[in-house]
C-alpha cells in the first residue's frame, strides 16, 4: 500500500467537515512526501487546501453546497495541533458575543503559539504573539469579554450590549471565575462586568 492509499484510507474514514494537517500524517513521510500525497487527493477531490499545509474534509449541503470551516474553527484546530492557547480579539471577539452581526474579513487571534496569517478566500485569519499572562485567564468566556469590550470601547457599550452580556455570563456557571479575572481589565471594563455579575447574583439569591 503507497503513502498516497494509507493517508486517502484515512481521509475517507474521517468525518466531513474536519481540517487535517500535513503533521497529521508525519508517521508515512516527511513533509514534502506527505504534501504530494494530499495534493493528489486535493485533485481527486478528496480534500481541498485551506492554506500551507492545512487541509480541509469538504462537506457538503444540497442547498448551500461545500460548506467551509469557520475562522473559529480554524483557530481552536491550529491552537490544538500546536499545543497553543488562542484568544480572538477585536471584531472578532464582538461577533462571538453577539455585540455585532458583522462577520470581519480580517480574523485577529492572540497566541503563546507560532505568528503567522493564513488566507482563506475573502478572509484573512491573523495570529499574533502575546505574552502567556495575556491568555492566562481560568475562564475563556472572560479574554472574550475583555478583548471585546476593549474593541468596541467605552463610549459605544449600550444598555442592549450589557443585557447580552449579562445573558452569555448567565448561562456560563463561571462567576466566580471571571470575578476573579476581571481584576486585570481596564477599570471600566472591570466595573461593566462586576455590575453584571453583581445583578445575575442578586437574582440568583
Amino acid at each position: 500500500m503507497t503513502i498516497s492509499n494509507k493517508i486517502e484510507a484515512i481521509i475517507k474514514q474521517t468525518a466531513k467537515g474536519k481540517l487535517v494537517f500535513i503533521s497529521d500524517f508525519s508517521e508515512f513521510g516527511n513533509y514534502d512526501t506527505v504534501r504530494k500525497s494530499l495534493q493528489r487527493l486535493v485533485n481527486k477531490g478528496l480534500v481541498t487546501r485551506i492554506s500551507k499545509g492545512i487541509y480541509y474534509i469538504p462537506k457538503k449541503d444540497k442547498i448551500l453546497g461545500t460548506l467551509y470551516p469557520t475562522a473559529e474553527e480554524i483557530g481552536k484546530a491550529i491552537a490544538k495541533r500546536d499545543k497553543a492557547r488562542v484568544i480572538p480579539t477585536g471584531a472578532y471577539a464582538q461577533h462571538l458575543l453577539g455585540l455585532s452581526t458583522q462577520i470581519p474579513m480580517n480574523v485577529v487571534y492572540l497566541t503563546d503559539g507560532s505568528a503567522r496569517k493564513i488566507k482563506i478566500g475573502n478572509q484573512t485569519i491573523v495570529f499574533k504573539k502575546t505574552s502567556p499572562k495575556n491568555l492566562s485567564f481560568e475562564s475563556q468566556l472572560s479574554s472574550l469579554l475583555i478583548q471585546a469590550l476593549k474593541s468596541k470601547k467605552e463610549i459605544n457599550i449600550t444598555e442592549t450590549d450589557k443585557r447580552r452580556l449579562k445573558e452569555i455570563i448567565s448561562k456560563s456557571n463561571e462567576l466566580e471565575k471571571i470575578k476573579k479575572d476581571i481584576r486585570i481589565a481596564p477599570v471600566w471594563i472591570r466595573k461593566i462586568v462586576l455590575q453584571i455579575l453583581s445583578e445575575i447574583t442578586n437574582e440568583l439569591a
